[in-house]
């Protein structure tokens, strides 16, 4: 389970990273990449939020279901945002 949290955690860095860099280098118009980059930021700073306690306790090899748990909730989140039609 510990690999799999690094490995989940690893997996949103990358995204993000990707998706901010393609975001950044696309022709965009300067209100587009600014909307485009702010909602990476919102989408960064959620994960955040679970990610890194998750990191915490899988470094400190504590409660390794808790932390997987809180590694898959940014991902969870994002399916159900996308049912509801927000997204």
């Amino acid at each position: 389970m510990r690999r799999a949290v690094f490995a989940i955690c690893l997996a949103y860095a990358l995204l993000y990273g990707g998706a901010w860099i393609s975001t950044v280098n696309a022709s965009l118009d300067a209100a587009g990449r600014g909307m485009a980059l702010g909602f990476l930021t919102v989408g960064i700073g959620t994960t955040a939020i679970f990610a890194i306690p998750a990191l915490i306790l899988a470094i400190s090899n504590r409660a390794l279901n808790w932390a997987l748990g809180l590694s898959l909730v940014p991902a969870v989140l994002l399916l159900v945002v996308m049912a509801m039609g927000v997204v």
